[in-house]
C-alpha cells in the first residue's frame, strides 16, 4: 500500500515494458507501448487497510470480467475489463498490492489470490490482461509510475465522491459539474462527513441531457492529434446551443477567436468542417476541433461557415 500512499494517479508498466490501458469502448482493458495515451492513467482509490480499487479514465473500475469464474479455483485464467462493482465489497474489483523486488515494483492480487498479468498476442489487438494462478513474480510485476496531479486528466466524477456511495448512482460517468479538473479520491480512513453529500435534487424534465464534449485545437497546417497523443481534453455539457458551446470552449481553452469544427468520419486523413447548427438532442459524446483565427485555413473555414450558415437560414424559412 505504501507505493500508492503518495500517488493517487498512476501508470502501471508491465514486465513487457507496456502500459495497462483502459480502452475507449468503456469495457476492454489492454496494454501497449503508448505511454501518453489517455487510457494509461489510473486513479487509485483506497478500500480499507489492505485493498484498493483502480479506476480508469471513464470512471469505470478494473475488475474480473466474470466474477463467478474468478471465484472458481478450477478456472485457470480470467479476463479483466472495466466495470462497476455491484456492492462495496465486490471482490472482483478489489486489489491487494504487494511490493516486489525492484524500485516501485508490485503485484496486484485479485479474487482467490489470482495475479494480474499482461501477455502478448499475435497482434497488438490480441494483447491480453488476465488474472492467473500459475504465474511467477517476474511475469506479474508492475512498475508504478506516479502521475502528477497537474498532468492527470481525471475521469468525470459521479455525484458521490466514494465508490461505496457511487453504487447508488444510476451511471458511473454521471456528473454535475464535470470538467477537465481533477478529482480527489477520499480514503476510507478519513472522517465519514467528507464522504456524505446532500441527496441530489430531481432535475426538471425539460433540461437537456448531459453529454461529454471532447475538444482539441488544430495545428497551423490543419492537422489534429489522435486520441492516443494525449492532447485531447473534455468536459460535461448540458446545453444544445452552439453559442453556449462556444462560450464554454472559450472558458476551457482560453482562446477567444476560433472556428468550431467537426471531423469527417472515415479516411486516412479526416477533413474538418465548420459547425453551423446547434447540437443534436441526446447525450452521445461529441468531438470538436478548434481552428484558431487568424490563419489561412481558419479564414477559408470562416468563408465556408458563412456560406453554410446562409444556406441553413434559407432552408429554415422554406
Amino acid at each position: 500500500m505504501e507505493l500508492f500512499e503518495n500517488a493517487r494517479s498512476v501508470r502501471l508498466k508491465s514486465h513487457l515494458g507496456t502500459y495497462l490501458c483502459a480502452a475507449d469502448d468503456a469495457e476492454a482493458v489492454s496494454h501497449g507501448y503508448r505511454r501518453n495515451s489517455r487510457g494509461t492513467v489510473w486513479a487509485v482509490e483506497p478500500a480499507g487497510d489492505e485493498y484498493v480499487r483502480i479506476q480508469g479514465q471513464r470512471g469505470l473500475y478494473l475488475g474480473a470480467a466474470d466474477p463467478t469464474a474468478a471465484l472458481d479455483a478450477a478456472t485457470p485464467s480470467c479476463r479483466v475489463v472495466q466495470g462497476v462493482p455491484s456492492t462495496p465489497n465486490d471482490s472482483a474489483f478489489l486489489w491487494t498490492p504487494r511490493r516486489e523486488r525492484g524500485a516501485g515494483c508490485l503485484t496486484l492480487s485479485g479474487p482467490l489470490g489470482r495475479l494480474l498479468r499482461a501477455s502478448f498476442g499475435e497482434t497488438p489487438r490480441d494483447n491480453a490482461v488476465t488474472l492467473d494462478f500459475d504465474v511467477g513474480p517476474e511475469e506479474s510485476a508492475w512498475v508504478v509510475e506516479a502521475v502528477p496531479a497537474e498532468q492527470a486528466a481525471r475521469p468525470p466524477p459521479c455525484r458521490a465522491q466514494s465508490c461505496d456511495a457511487r453504487m447508488q448512482a444510476t451511471a458511473a460517468t454521471t456528473s454535475d459539474t464535470a470538467s477537465s479538473s481533477f478529482i480527489r479520491f477520499y480514503s476510507t480512513k478519513e472522517p465519514k462527513t467528507k464522504l456524505e453529500e446532500p441527496p441530489p435534487t430531481e432535475e426538471p424534465l425539460h433540461m437537456p441531457a448531459r453529454r461529454t464534449i471532447f475538444h482539441n485545437t488544430a495545428r497551423e497546417d490543419g492537422a489534429v492529434d489522435d486520441f492516443d497523443e494525449g492532447t485531447w481534453r473534455y468536459f460535461t455539457f448540458d446545453e444544445q446551443s452552439l453559442s453556449a458551446l462556444s462560450r464554454r470552449l472559450q472558458e476551457e481553452t482560453k482562446h477567444k477567436d476560433f472556428v468550431i469544427c467537426r471531423r469527417s468520419a472515415g479516411g486516412d486523413a479526416p477533413r474538418l468542417f465548420p459547425v453551423v447548427l446547434d447540437l443534436p438532442p441526446g447525450n452521445d459524446e461529441m468531438e470538436f476541433v478548434l481552428v484558431l483565427v487568424p490563419s489561412t485555413g481558419a479564414l477559408l473555414l470562416l468563408l465556408i461557415k458563412n456560406i453554410l450558415g446562409t444556406y441553413a437560414n434559407v432552408v429554415h424559412h422554406l
